[in-house]
């Protein structure tokens, strides 16, 4: 009778351009990972259709958002940003491995 679902709330400006240029940066990716599984058709609907549409969204966030020298410098800011996350993340990751590698040493040396 009554819709008591709760409408689902727009995230920021900001989160939603970093998920575009995340997009941006994964849709070759996802489109090799669509061929390599056998799935065509979804790989030419990524690389014809979508894939284009997330550009070009992508682009006019830039250019509202970049405009100006205000702008420039945020973008400078949020590249150096996201650069020291990815660093941050792949050295993170590096030590998870080194550590798992070490643990599995460690379990042959105890079984001999």
């Amino acid at each position: 009778m009554f819709n008591r679902t709760r409408k689902k709330l727009k995230k920021p400006l900001d989160q939603q351009h970093r998920e575009l240029q995340d997009q941006v940066e994964a849709i070759p990716f996802v489109i090799e990972d669509y061929k390599g599984k056998g799935k065509w058709f979804r790989a030419f609907v990524v690389r014809y259709l979508a894939g284009p549409m997330v550009r070009w969204q992508k682009r006019m966030l830039d250019k509202q958002r970049y405009s100006g020298t205000s702008g420039q410098k945020l973008k400078q800011a949020e590249q150096m940003k996201r650069h020291l996350e990815q660093r941050r993340k792949a050295m993170e990751f590096m030590q998870g491995e080194m550590q798992r590698q070490q643990k599995k040493a460690q379990k042959r040396s105890k079984g001999r």
